[in-house]
């Protein structure tokens, strides 16, 4: 084999291991590393200080022709970011992935938080992305290599380029006047890192972030209504704290509001209020109107008491970059809070939640799915109180507020909304409500746990086993079983239904009707049950950080106007799946969430050949 042969086949094999490398890791999101917070930044020459912009921890992907900018959570906000997935684009590498923070820039030329929020999706030029870590380029993965050698490429491969796209530079020296110069200016604080670390996913004492004020965020248990408001908005919050499966009060947030950030505030926790309090150690607020804690903000504090409390507490903002944020996500889940603008002809007050990676089936297919599926779908959806996600021209949301013309064959019944005030809800009892659903964009229907006969009382509970980060099918499978097990320990005959999504809903009827906050309250402890039989691999929390590796027994959707997709609703997902009821023998057999499509409603697909797991055996007592 002559020389120039052996060179074109050492180009070829790495050429290969560069598309190797380039499949697996580009337009995946890679798990970030996070640094841990100290007092104190280290000293040494070992390290370096960078700034700490007030932003949104983002990762840009570029290569095949296409970028992708994901958010902290791994989520693609490519639409909300702006302009900065062409920017990464115009970048001189066929690929690359960046580590950054996106920073909205405000008119005094410093980072604004609340205006980042407010700037997603719009088109300004205020958005930056600075870039501190390459992960990838032209096909190598970097993450290996030492971090100064990272920063060195990275700073190269910025050089030339436009203000929004910048590289963030790192100091040396006294690492306490660094930090004190800093605040001075009103920044955040800075990140102290290893000269020569690794890019290792995970929090790494290898990154060390020093703050100027104290922060973190704290989910949502409450708010004070600002009283005449018109539109209306908060006046305060109250805040909450984890400490295991215990939810603890934390304090009373009074001040940092814009008026923007109050009225939006409000609207983003009005799917959430319920009767009670959520804390695991009540306490007396006449003003609080309480919520389920699944939404957080970002709060500043002076410092805390003894007994957790903060003090001087400030709102800076609601973290929408930490929610769980999938293509679809059930109703109840934590919110995606979007200031974006909706598309012409949709009112940002009938937004609830945009979903901009949904995808709808044409009207004329709705409908001629529909007349398949008329008999078994209205055994589910009919007579029910409807919460639904629609299409209009290219906008998908979850719809809220005031509803468009409707056609006769859609009932609309009138509601005391748990607040206070009137609202409609509509509901359907043949297909011509159906198809009339469809003239108004409908697409997923979410119905109510009771009928439109007596909407106070639950006729049913359902339990949605949400598998988090790092959960195989095959736990889920067994979960299933484990749950129906203890169900019917407690006199339940549940029957399980694949959503069309990522998990599987056990549906329980209940022989006698209950309000809606017994109903709750019954799930709750139920969940809980079977989380004490394996804390390590389970949560009822809702809070992402609790949810990683675990599987989270979501009993939220068990309450007043809670709901999750109904049996037979198609979901706006690639291929079009639909939650579809099946057998327990179908779950056994694995069952895929997908398994049912608009195309193909009657027989599963791509089920799992596999011998099932043995029920495990759940104590109840």
């Amino acid at each position: 084999m002559n020389m120039a042969v052996q060179a074109r086949k050492r180009q070829a094999i790495a050429a290969s291991r560069r598309d190797a490398a380039a499949h697996g890791l580009l337009h995946r999101y890679v798990d970030p590393l996070d640094p841990v917070s100290v007092e104190h930044p280290p000293a040494g020459e070992d390290w370096i200080h960078e700034i700490k912009f007030d932003g949104y921890r983002a990762q840009a992907h570029n290569g095949g022709g296409r970028s992708t900018v994901f958010s902290r959570r791994g989520h693609n906000w490519t639409d909300r970011f702006g302009s900065i997935g062409a920017l990464v684009a115009d970048l001189p590498a066929d690929s690359v992935i960046l580590d950054g923070e996106v920073v909205f820039i405000g008119r005094n030329g410093k980072p604004d938080f609340q205006g980042l929020r407010g700037a997603l999706g719009r088109k300004t030029d205020r958005l930056h992305f600075y870039a501190f870590d390459l992960l990838f380029i032209d096909g190598e993965d970097w993450r290996r290599r030492p971090l100064l050698e990272r920063k060195r490429r990275l700073q190269a491969l910025l050089r030339g380029a436009p203000e929004q796209l910048q590289y963030v530079e790192h100091m040396q020296g006294d690492s306490r006047l660094i930090v004190e110069h800093a605040c001075k200016l009103g920044l955040e604080g800075i990140v102290s890192k290893q000269v020569d670390s690794p890019y290792k996913s995970g929090r790494q004492e290898s990154w060390r972030k020093s703050k100027c004020e104290l922060t973190d965020n704290f989910p949502i248990v409450a708010f004070v209504e600002k009283l005449g408001a018109r539109p209306r908005r908060i006046a305060s919050l109250y805040v909450g704290r984890r400490e295991g499966d215990r939810l603890l009060y934390a304090g009373k947030v009074q001040s940092g509001y814009s008026l923007e950030a109050a009225r939006e505030v409000r609207e983003a926790l009005d799917p959430y209020i319920r009767r009670k309090t959520p804390l695991s150690e009540p306490i007396v607020k006449p003003k609080a109107t309480w919520v389920e804690p699944v939404v957080d903000a970002e709060v500043a504090y002076s410092s805390k008491t003894a007994a957790g409390l903060l003090r001087e507490a400030v709102f800076k903002g609601l973290r929408d970059d930490l929610a769980e944020t999938d293509v679809a996500p059930p109703a109840a889940a934590a919110p995606r809070i979007v200031s974006r603008p909706a598309s012409k002809g949709v009112p940002p007050y009938n937004i609830l939640q945009r979903l901009p990676d949904g995808v709808a089936p044409s009207e004329d297919a709705l409908v001629a799915y529909w007349a398949k599926v008329e008999k078994l779908a209205l055994e589910h959806l009919a007579r029910r109180p409807l919460k639904l996600v629609r299409r209009v021209g290219h906008t998908i949301f979850y719809h809220k507020g005031p509803l468009p013309p409707v056609p006769d064959s859609v009932h609309e019944l009138k509601i005391h909304k748990r607040e206070g005030g009137e609202g409609v809800r509509l509901w359907i009892d043949d297909l011509g409500g159906l198809a009339g659903l469809v003239q108004i964009g409908a697409v997923e229907l979410h119905p109510w746990n009771a009928t439109v006969d007596d909407i106070e009382e639950a006729d049913r509970m359902v339990f949605d086993l949400d598998p988090g980060e790092g959960i195989e099918w095959p736990f889920v499978i067994e979960t299933a079983l484990a749950l129906r097990q203890l169900l019917q320990d407690e006199g339940f005959e549940p029957w399980p239904k694949v959503t069309g999504g990522k998990g599987l809903h056990l549906m329980v009827p209940l022989r006698e009707t209950m309000p809606h906050d017994a109903a709750h309250a019954r799930s709750h402890t139920i969940a809980r049950r079977l989380v004490a039989t394996d804390p390590g691999r389970y949560t009822v929390s809702a809070a992402m950080a609790a949810r990683k590796g675990r599987l989270f027994i979501d009993y939220l959707r068990n309450g007043r106007g809670t709901t999750a997709v109904g049996a037979f609703s198609p979901r706006v997902r690639a291929g079009f799946p639909i939650a579809h009821p099946v057998t327990w023998t179908q779950v056994e057999s694995g069952v895929r969430p997908d398994a049912y499509t608009m195309a193909s409603p009657f027989k599963a697909a791509g089920a799992v050949a596999r011998s099932p797991r043995r029920t495990r055996r759940v104590d109840a007592r």
